[in-house]
């Protein structure tokens, strides 16, 4: 039987991916023509394609669940891992004990198809890289979807308006995206008991005695603004300052006692971006977003989702211009091994859908994939590099997004609305977190239009619900038991005062789905960088192993993915000539 490199070099190209078997039937002596097969494996290849694109088509659910008189989604968009969780149990138990020969031989190998892989991949283009994804869908959490004409995003939504000029402005350019976005430049509203303070963060509408607090606070936002503790972090007040929790440092610098309202805020924003609290978390690593937030919010049409669908696109024309690696971008596939051989270059073994396993070899070799999962892949790490192997054990967060589907625009011209409900009662711990079973903000899903520059809202809308779980065990209430039924009955108690909240009944409501994300989020500890863990973690493994992913720096921003995307772009472009 021929390989598929067999046939890819006898001039079928991208036309043979997964088309061995009927192209054997023709020569067998099949009624249908070569050219009709060909047709038929063409629409499979753009078929197949179009399925793993990180922003793509979705249908409402033809059998919902009802609950609480709401239709819910039965199944879970994100991680949608159902009996065997990826990474929680042995996953290279190979037939003969050893890896199998490879069958490829290429110049740079990818490992996670985010954000952080998809640029990784869009900066070493020239080389034509091949790039695995654990998901049916490229775009890590950074993935969305259309329905019904209305585009959403299932987990990251926006990224900070860059400096002109810079290799973040370059590359936004360069995918087109100032001719969709739209900026949010407004302070985030807050909803307490019910109603709506449209700029807590400046002490508007509080009482009178704690405005002095308010001010204070204010006052330091704008402080850390402009001196933006930005990575690589390379002041040593910005070390130092990681040794205390952004709690403690806003404590001290303000010197007042933090009004409840004013500390809930805080918290909820904590929760809504980093799914851990201002006492958890490193001053330096928060400030990096607190600070950023006063250069105002890029949202594209669903969210993130747009940026990783351009990158996507963009690559596109590697199986063209190498068709002998054809397909490039690989999802659906799990990379279960990594070797570095003798000579430099690594041995990577991943499972195919059908279970098998299948193996190439790559010159070099970039890990965008979390470190906890890098860590199980990379072969004896542990014995050869244990310092690296315990620093790559990162703490990690989970969350939840619930997207809801509305027959009518959004009413009010909003972005982003945080909940606070009783200030008074909102969690100030990781044990009081365990218990808070709500989601902390609501953002308008529809708030970029696109490229309609008109701004007219759209119809369907979309309402996005953020509900971190900022406890180190959240996970696994992800997986357990009915999950759907249990966040879906918690939800349904608030769901209908957050609708009234933007002015739209619950009749309006469609359909509401679920996104869950169990590893998503770094914790961005106190002590991350002073004890040099991101160091460990960034640099290459024998030379030839390079790491990027937003856990480099423990800190959840499309950002920093894409500048150490680039960095390691022009190490590997160094090393190969």
């Amino acid at each position: 039987m021929q390989t598929r490199r067999e046939i890819l070099k006898g001039g079928l190209g991208v036309f043979a991916l997964g088309a061995v078997g009927p192209f054997l039937n023709t020569a067998a002596g099949s009624v249908l023509s070569i050219e009709t097969q060909q047709t038929r494996q063409t629409k499979a290849m753009s078929d197949a394609l179009k399925a793993a694109r990180p922003l793509a088509p979705r249908s409402f659910d033809p059998k919902p669940r009802i609950i609480d008189g709401f239709k819910f989604k039965s199944w879970f968009e994100g991680d949608d891992f159902e009996d065997n969780i990826p990474f929680h149990s042995q996953q290279n138990d190979f037939p003969n004990g050893t890896p199998p020969i490879p069958t490829e031989e290429v110049e740079i190998a990818i490992v996670g198809g985010g954000i952080s892989g998809l640029a990784a991949a869009y900066y070493l283009r020239e080389y034509n890289p091949v790039m695995f994804e654990l998901h049916d869908r490229f775009g890590g959490n950074a993935q969305g979807g259309v329905i019904n004409g209305a585009e959403y995003s299932l987990g990251s939504a926006y990224f900070i308006t860059p400096d002109p000029g810079t290799t973040l402005d370059t590359l936004y350019n360069e995918l087109g995206l100032p001719d969709v976005v739209r900026v949010d430049g407004d302070p985030a509203p807050v909803e307490i008991n019910g109603k709506l303070n449209a700029d807590i963060w400046t002490g508007l509408g509080v009482p009178k005695k704690d405005v002095p607090a308010y001010e204070a606070y204010r006052s330091l936002v704008n402080r850390m603004a402009s001196d933006y503790p930005d990575v690589p972090f390379p002041e040593q007040w910005m070390i130092d300052l990681d040794r205390l929790s952004l709690r403690e440092h806003i404590e001290q610098e303000v010197g007042l006692p933090i009004p409840a309202a004013l500390a809930a805020a805080i918290q909820a924003y904590c929760y809504s971006s980093f799914a851990a609290g201002w006492e958890e978390i490193s001053a330096t690593l928060g400030w990096n977003f607190l600070a950023a937030e006063e250069f105002g919010r890029w949202v594209l049409p669903g969210g993130n989702a747009y940026m990783a669908e351009q990158l996507w696109q963009k690559l596109q024309v590697l199986d063209t211009n190498d068709p002998d690696h054809s397909p490039h971008l690989r999802s659906g596939r799990r990379v279960v091994d990594l070797r570095v051989q003798d000579d430099g270059r690594s041995l990577i073994t991943w499972v195919e859908p059908d279970g098998s396993f299948s193996s190439l070899l790559a010159k070099e070799v970039v890990m965008a994939c979390p470190k906890n999962i890098a860590r199980h892949i990379i072969h004896d790490l542990e014995q050869d590099d244990p310092e690296r192997y315990s620093a790559m054990r990162l703490g990690r967060r989970a969350y939840l997004v619930a997207t809801i589907v509305v027959d009518r625009p959004i009413p009010d011209n909003f972005y982003d609305i945080f909940l606070l409900e009783n200030p008074e009662e909102f969690p100030m711990s990781e044990g009081e977190a365990s218990s808070f079973w709500r989601y902390t903000d609501v953002t308008n899903g529809s708030f970029a239009p696109g490229q309609n520059m008109n701004m007219l809202p759209k119809e369907p809308g979309i309402l996005t619900l953020y509900w971190p779980l900022p406890y180190e065990a959240a996970r696994f209430s992800l997986v357990l038991h009915d999950p759907i039924d249990t966040y879906a009955r918690a939800l349904t108690g608030k769901i209908k005062s957050t609708l009234d909240l933007v002015g739209l009944p619950p009749a309006s409501v469609q359909e509401i789905r679920f996104a869950r994300w169990g590893h998503a989020v770094p914790h961005a500890r106190v002590g991350f960088l002073a004890d040099g863990i991101h160091t460990i973690i960034r640099s290459p493994y024998r030379e030839s192993v390079h790491f990027v992913n937003q856990d480099n720096w423990a800190l959840p921003a499309i950002e920093n993915s894409i500048l150490d995307a680039n960095e390691v772009a022009e190490a590997i472009k160094k090393r190969l000539g």
